[in-house]
């Protein structure tokens, strides 16, 4: 179960480009980082992929904003700003995610800000509860927490799904909270977006061989179904749309929005 999940880190830089098209704080910075320091030629990139990028992590913000509390946990944060702005903000904020990424996270923010002591980056995988444990010596117990991931599950099978959420659940059973994600990726929304963005899926295939069809949920139902299997009763569903009168993506890319109904 615990196998080597690096293959999937090279989509951290697919999704770290197109952020760049977006008024997403620090993004051009950060990619022109990774540019620099992370050659990687079979990633194919697609500046399109913009608009969903910047509505997931918008709409993530927004829930967030909404919520009084003021630690977070973001499981793979790759290369996001998030972690930056908000504890900035004076959020204690922890960001996980896998040895290489990691690694190169703290790089190219020493190279590009400065860490806040109460921004802390640690090396870890989502489906090792022991990874958890050494997150909590930078977190309050005494204080709520949001879990956060944006792209993650769409990249693991069912068996590996319910893996993550019983370990979110494990947190949140200790800490209380919420889990924040947009991660959940039903069929329906992976053939609008063959549809926006053709062969985007046939390159990332190519790249890793996690991005299968099987993994999706079926719908809304199933995505609920799966969430109380586990023990979340209190499921919210939010759509991207909430966010799309602030997506700057759209005119910079000089795209209509309505080929993103999806959103």
């Amino acid at each position: 179960m615990l196998d080597n999940f690096e293959s999937i880190s090279p989509t951290a830089i697919v999704t770290a480009y197109p952020r760049q098209f977006t008024d997403i704080p620090y993004e051009k910075e950060i990619y022109e980082w990774l540019k620099d320091n992370c050659k990687d030629n079979d990633v194919k990139l697609n500046k399109l992929l913009a608009p969903e990028i910047e509505a997931r992590y918008k709409l993530t913000n927004k829930i967030l904003d909404n919520l009084n509390i003021t630690q977070v946990l973001e499981l793979a944060a790759g290369y996001s700003s998030r972690g930056i702005i908000y504890s900035k903000r004076g959020y204690e904020y922890v960001e996980m995610d896998l040895n290489n990424v990691s690694k190169n996270k703290i790089k190219l923010l020493n190279d590009i800000a400065e860490i806040p002591n109460n921004l802390h980056i640690i090396s870890g995988n989502a489906l090792n509860y022991k990874d958890y444990i050494k997150c909590d010596k930078c977190l309050d117990k005494d204080k709520e927490i949001a879990i956060i991931n944006e792209g993650l599950l769409r990249y693991l099978t069912f068996e590996e799904k319910e893996v993550v959420a019983k370990n979110i659940y494990k947190m949140l059973s200790k800490y209380n909270g919420v889990w924040i994600t947009c991660d959940v990726t039903p069929k329906k929304f992976i053939e609008k977006q063959n549809t926006v963005l053709p062969n985007f899926n046939e390159d990332l295939n190519l790249v890793i061989s996690r991005n299968n069809l099987q993994d999706r949920f079926e719908d809304i139902e199933h995505i609920k179904s799966f969430m109380y299997k586990i023990g979340f009763n209190n499921v919210e569903i939010h759509k991207f749309s909430e966010v799309k009168e602030k997506l700057k993506s759209f005119n910079i890319l000089d795209v209509k929005g309505e080929n993103y109904d999806v959103i």
